[in-house]
């Protein structure tokens, strides 16, 4: 269960799964309806000699009677293959959709004759007759000689066949007068199939002169292409592995999946999570939270007899909470708060960047510029870059935001101005202001707001602005042309970072519902891998050694 837990949470949840199974499903429909929507199917029916022996042909006479034994012996070297061919497209098929006529050869056979049969109607076995030519080749139709003498059509060949049968004793023997064409193979030339129209062609072969044992070669060779999306397939049984069926399998593979991991009680077996039961608040750092929230998932999911529950209130606010002596709470902070007196654990760097929308024009500022621009120095970007004017737009966070703390502990080195503007669009609260400034309650809300305000620019985690950035022009800037590297750190010299720490009213008991949480949320690879994944860094790795980076903050 926890293989199949971990491979749903690979493939997104329940939710991405279920789209992936209808399109799956849809897959076959789409391919014959929108790519595929002209399709020609053509299978071997029959492919045998005649099988006819002395005593199926004589009628009471000498079954040993030359004649017999010679009309024996001309049926011994006939065979009869049928072909099935049918429409199995949603749109007609003309003789313009062809690149390649629909062509049939038997090997080193010789056609001896041809008719069609089963039509679905009277008016589409006239067609297939006018249709069907006989060429003289040898067994590749792609050596076909294209002149009018080697090829005929239907009445021409039955013709040419009535003069080449002589009349011994009431017996049709075959032969091969000099001179005459031997027809090695038919095509169907400008064929017109209709929706859903099938018909069955008949021929009957004769082997060479040439071939004194008479053993019949089993060779059919069927070749043809459709212009465009269409296409000529083979509808052989042997062929095991289709669309339909692949797409199918899959489809009902990732539903049993999805049935099982949502129908089945959770494995609460797993020997690498130590579970307390009881209950737990997490509350705080609206950043950090989302990530927060899937790793009390993942941990309720092991330990069925443990409930965590996550709230976003904002850094300060949920630290004042825990101050506040409230037991049974653990608050998430984007940085550490000046309190004393409580508990509190490192659990992973959180990045920041200064994002602007993409009409800015720029990839990179000065710290000294940012102060300017939020104490009103600058308040237009042609200032900055020279160009067309176009008006600084501020959206921040609010007080209890602990980004907001840390841009201005970090970045700024002072506070943020007033607030300003409703629509951060104009200075509609304050018109005398200096900046237009407006602001939102969570980073997501700040990088949507800069995404469709020209303009704009502010600050949010660097997950937030990475999620943004797939359906917004923004531009993460470098500060003084630099930027985060976790493998120099701090010494890079990129201030607008910091460490997430977890705080408690006093530090838990280690089997208590807490002391459990807390263990599993800063040491156990699912939770480590959750937050790699979020874009955060463990403050803990991989061998349980803490992360030096974290002690600099």
């Amino acid at each position: 269960m926890q293989v199949l837990r971990s491979a749903l949470d690979f493939l997104g949840g329940p939710g991405p799964v279920l789209l992936a199974i209808g399109l799956l499903f849809a897959a076959p429909v789409i391919d014959r309806l929108f790519v595929r929507r002209k399709r020609l199917g053509f299978r071997v029916l029959y492919n045998s000699k005649i099988g006819l022996g002395p005593e199926q042909l004589h009628d009471g006479t000498d079954p040993n009677s030359p004649q017999l034994r010679e009309l024996v012996r001309v049926l011994d070297r006939m065979s009869i293959v049928v072909v099935r061919v049918r429409n199995t497209g949603t749109y007609d098929i003309d003789g313009g959709d062809f690149a390649q006529p629909l062509t049939f050869t038997f090997g080193d056979r010789i056609v001896w004759n041809a008719r069609v049969s089963e039509a679905g109607s009277d008016e589409l076995k006239d067609e297939v007759r006018r249709s069907l030519q006989f060429f003289g080749t040898g067994p590749d139709p792609r050596e076909a000689d294209s002149k009018e003498s080697s090829r005929a059509s239907l009445p021409t060949v039955r013709a040419r066949m009535a003069q080449r049968v002589a009349r011994w004793g009431g017996l049709a023997v075959a032969a091969d007068p000099p001179g005459e064409p031997v027809w090695h193979g038919v095509r169907l030339e400008n064929l017109t199939v209709r929706r859903k129209q099938k018909f069955k062609l008949l021929v009957v072969l004769r082997e060479p002169d040439g071939n004194p044992t008479g053993e019949l070669g089993k060779d059919v060779k069927i070749v043809g292409d459709l212009a465009g999306a269409g296409i000529v397939h083979d509808e052989r049984p042997e062929r095991l592995l289709t669309l339909p069926r692949l797409t199918g399998g899959l489809a009902a593979l990732l539903a049993a999946v999805l049935v099982l991991v949502l129908a089945l009680p959770p494995d609460s077996n797993d020997a690498t999570v130590a579970c307390a039961s009881g209950t737990l608040r997490v509350e705080g750092s609206s950043v950090f939270m989302p990530t927060m929230a899937a790793i009390a998932d993942q941990y309720e999911q092991a330990c069925p007899g443990a409930t965590v529950t996550t709230s976003a209130t904002g850094s300060i606010q949920g630290v004042r909470e825990v101050v506040g002596g409230e037991e049974g709470l653990v608050a998430l902070s984007d940085g550490k708060q000046a309190v004393e007196g409580v508990f509190t654990q490192q659990l992973a760097i959180v990045v920041y960047h200064v994002v602007v929308h993409g009409s800015v024009g720029l990839d990179t500022i000065t710290v000294e510029q940012l102060r300017a621009i939020y104490a009103g120095a600058y308040t237009d970007w042609s200032q900055l870059r020279g160009g067309a004017p176009l008006p600084i737009r501020i959206v921040g966070r609010g007080g209890e935001s602990g980004t907001r703390e840390l841009f201005e502990q970090r970045v700024l080195g002072t506070s943020e101005s007033a607030l300003s503007s409703n629509d951060c669009r104009a200075k509609d609260r304050a018109p005398d202001a200096p900046v237009i400034r407006c602001e939102r309650d969570e980073n997501a809300d700040v990088v949507r707001e800069i995404g469709a305000v020209e303009g704009a620019i502010g600050y949010a985690d660097a997950p937030s602005v990475a999620e943004a950035r797939k359906t917004n022009a923004l531009t993460a800037l470098s500060l003084d042309g630099k930027v985060f590297d976790a493998a120099v750190g701090v010494e890079a010299g990129y201030p607008f970072w910091t460490v997430e720490y977890l705080y408690a009213r006093s530090e838990p008991a280690a089997d208590s519902p807490a002391g459990r949480f807390l263990k599993y949320a800063r040491e156990h690879d699912g939770a480590r891998v959750r937050m790699k994944d979020a874009g955060y860094l463990p403050c803990m790795t991989a061998d349980g050694a803490p992360l030096d980076l974290c002690n600099l903050r």
